[in-house]
């Protein structure tokens, strides 16, 4: 069995859980850790679920991916803070930013002097975030898909995952106008960062 972006998972009592709405990829391992579900319709939040926690049930002849928790339990998973996976959070604590581009005898206003250095305890805080930045690849529908040579030449439309061991079975991309889908093996995957898929051709 294995687990898609848009699949619709199910409580262990029956109820609806949510909708997979990211994929969390070990960047080292490209296996996916963790799934991101998107609870509700008007006031929605999502959760990060371990794979492990996933499992398959049959339903008479369905078959429902089903998370090992009670609907009550589904707020026991963390919440799904996109900042604190894609460095975002980084460049907010540490004062981290782009250089502005250099401009001949431009003298930068106030605003964009360098700040203070933070203190001691931001940039501790900073590195642990650094560390859950850089073991998680965020990826989604929409993703962008590179060659080995950094060309951007589709966009990621589908990604599935093998249970429980988290590997990668199935990338569809959509590619041209009018969109194309193109199935790739996925094999053809070289490395995964935040909202990034680059493939080793």
């Amino acid at each position: 069995m294995r687990v898609c972006l848009g699949d619709l998972l199910r409580t262990i009592d029956g109820h609806d859980a949510g909708t997979v709405e990211w994929m969390l990829i070990d960047p080292s391992s490209l296996r996916v850790k963790s799934i991101v579900i998107r609870r509700g319709l008007i006031l929605r939040h999502s959760l990060v679920v371990p794979l492990s926690e996933l499992e398959v049930r049959q339903d008479g002849e369905k078959t429902a991916l089903v998370i090992r928790r009670t609907r009550a339990a589904l707020d026991e998973f963390p919440e799904f803070q996109k900042e604190l996976y894609t460095g975002e959070l980084i460049r907010r604590l540490t004062g981290e930013r782009a250089s502005p581009f250099y401009i001949p005898q431009w003298i930068p206003p106030a605003s964009l002097e360098e700040p203070p250095p933070p203190s001691p305890e931001v940039v501790e805080l900073g590195e642990i975030v650094r560390t859950i930045d850089q073991a998680n690849a965020v990826l989604h529908r929409g993703a962008a898909v590179v060659t080995a040579d950094g060309e951007r030449v589709a966009h990621l439309h589908d990604l599935c995952a093998a249970l429980p061991s988290g590997e990668l079975v199935s990338v569809r991309v959509r590619y041209g106008l009018p969109p194309r889908e193109l199935e790739l093996p996925p094999e053809a995957v070289g490395s995964a960062d935040d909202g990034v898929l680059s493939l080793r051709w």
